[in-house]
């Protein structure tokens, strides 16, 4: 538990601070009330609203029979019954385990059985506004309540908050791992109020500030944000589906301050910006992550945007690296990470020395990584007693101890035993004049095991040819990395976050090729 000493000449008392994330909420509704905590397309929600349905749902959940520990599934979009949804599984002991509303049952159900949850929180549609929440019981029965109907009720008794502890979980992150098989990391109530506390208090956020909410709240990066936000008692305005014509519109609209997203997120904004058109001197800082952040781009969210930018390295294991410099931004380092926190390590996982290229590991010391696997069965993740996190990134630690991050180790494409990295390539086809937006994936050839396929989105009027993109990439890159087939499409696909969906995009290639073979 923290403590900060009361300097006022009436007290000398020590003044104990929350140390678990329902504790922190509890005491910004209790502080601010009547200040605006949410912003959504049917209206908004003050700090009191918002307690009061936390409330309300913990109550109703007690009454379900949730207990302390259990498990709660929320597969919701980016509306208030997903904030109200995780407070009401804290202020009951319960852990909450969001995920994509747009999950299919088949996705639903291996997360349903990986967490054995006793309840999941749903809705039929995104735009629909109920909210149906189904309590499991044993065998296949269940009962079902409309969470919306438990909001609006006019019963007023509660309980209050169960009992926690800053060691008690609070968040099962799900991901889909590198196996295709959903991954379930636990977050705990006091190293995660710590540390989102500690991030709202560099990025300097206070009640003054109003967020745009437009990362999925399923998503560890989306959520990390949106409650280092509410931590300090600032406004969210929640966007489910990302535009960039209506994020500029709202952030007029609001006097949106804080802006973050992936580079597909500030590429779209900034290529959409009318001065003429949008207002957007209200904003002042901004966070990147998820991919890449090619200089060019950096400089054009400084110039274009006016904010403070800050990028971060990381995954929702809890691990992660994070700068302010502009320097280490621009050199394409994502920061120093703490003497002793990271380290590179070759294949044998052995330490390489300044300058190495190999998998960056994290110290469990430092970044407590453990996963949540079901009560009859022994995963040797969680019971691991490695010292070290590896990532499955590739990466590099210069001299100085600035970390770069240089692609995944599964993506790397094998071109004849030479091994290619997709993101070198994509960076060096993103720095061409013409192009919108790239990927770059492995294509299967029956010689060199795999070829180096460019799938990009030209600028409107320009339509290059393979010879004359890889005329203007063989200054940047070796012969080897350089592209053989080239696919023009309309668009990259992309998750909510803006990484490239590599599946889609692959199925869209093969069936643009299966298209010109029917059409020759």
């Amino acid at each position: 538990m923290t403590t900060a000493k009361n300097t006022s000449a009436s007290s000398c008392e020590s003044v104990s601070q929350p140390d678990t994330l329902i504790g922190a909420l509890e005491d910004v509704w209790t502080r601010i009330p009547q200040r605006v905590a949410l912003i959504h397309p049917a209206g908004q929600m003050t700090y009191a609203q918002l307690g009061r349905a936390v409330s309300k749902l913990a109550e109703a959940y007690r009454g379900l029979g949730i207990r302390p520990g259990d498990r709660i599934v929320c597969s919701l979009s980016n509306r208030p019954e997903q904030i109200i949804a995780m407070g009401a599984a804290w202020a009951c002991g319960a852990v909450h385990a969001g995920v994509d509303y747009q999950f299919t049952p088949t996705e639903l159900s291996a997360v349903l059985d990986l967490t054995q949850a006793s309840a999941l929180a749903t809705q039929q549609g995104e735009e629909t506004q109920t909210v149906h929440i189904r309590l499991f019981q044993p065998g296949d029965a269940y009962r079902e309540l409309s969470l919306s109907a438990i909001i609006a009720s006019t019963d007023e008794s509660e309980r209050g908050i169960s009992p926690l502890s800053s060691q008690d979980p609070a968040f099962i992150f799900i991901s889909s791992g590198t196996t295709g098989k959903p991954k379930a990391t636990l977050g705990y109530h006091g190293n995660l109020c710590q540390r989102w506390q500690r991030l709202a208090g560099w990025l300097r956020f206070g009640p003054d500030d109003v967020h745009l909410a437009q990362l999925p709240l399923s998503h560890g990066f989306g959520l990390m944000m949106a409650m280092a936000a509410l931590l300090k008692g600032g406004r969210l305005v929640l966007m489910n589906d990302f535009s960039a014509e209506e994020a500029l519109r709202t952030i007029a609209a609001h006097r949106v301050t804080v802006l973050n997203g992936a580079p597909a997120h500030f590429k779209l904004i900034l290529d959409r910006l009318d001065r003429t058109r949008h207002d957007i001197r209200t904003l002042r800082f901004s966070v990147g992550t998820a991919a890449t952040f090619p200089p060019s781009l950096i400089r054009a969210i400084w110039d274009e945007l006016g904010v403070d930018f800050m990028f971060m390295y990381g995954s929702s294991e809890g691990v992660g690296v994070a700068t302010t410099d502009r320097e280490e931004m621009l050199l394409g380092s994502v920061g120093r990470p703490a003497p002793g926190s990271v380290s590179i390590v070759g294949p044998d996982r052995e330490a390489l020395p300044a300058g190495g290229i190999g998998e960056v590991a994290f110290s469990r010391k430092v970044f407590p990584v453990r996963y949540y696997s079901k009560p009859d069965e022994s995963s040797p993740e969680v019971n691991s007693s490695e010292e070290w996190y590896y990532s499955g990134d590739l990466g590099r630690l210069d001299e100085q101890g600035r970390l770069y991050v240089l692609g995944r180790l599964k993506h790397q494409i094998d071109r004849g035993g030479l091994k290619v990295d997709p993101v070198e390539v994509e960076g060096a086809l993103l720095r061409c004049t013409g192009i919108s937006d790239a990927a770059v994936i492995g294509l299967p050839n029956p010689i060199l095991g795999e070829a180096v396929c460019a799938c990009i989105v030209p600028a409107p009027g320009y339509m290059p040819s393979l010879v004359q993109l890889r005329t203007i990439l063989s200054s940047d890159l070796a012969s080897y990395k350089l592209p053989e087939e080239l696919c023009i499409v309309d668009h990259i696909p992309r998750t909510q976050i803006g990484k490239v969906d590599l599946d889609r995009l692959r199925s869209n290639v093969a069936a643009a090729s299966a298209q010109q073979l029917r059409g020759a």
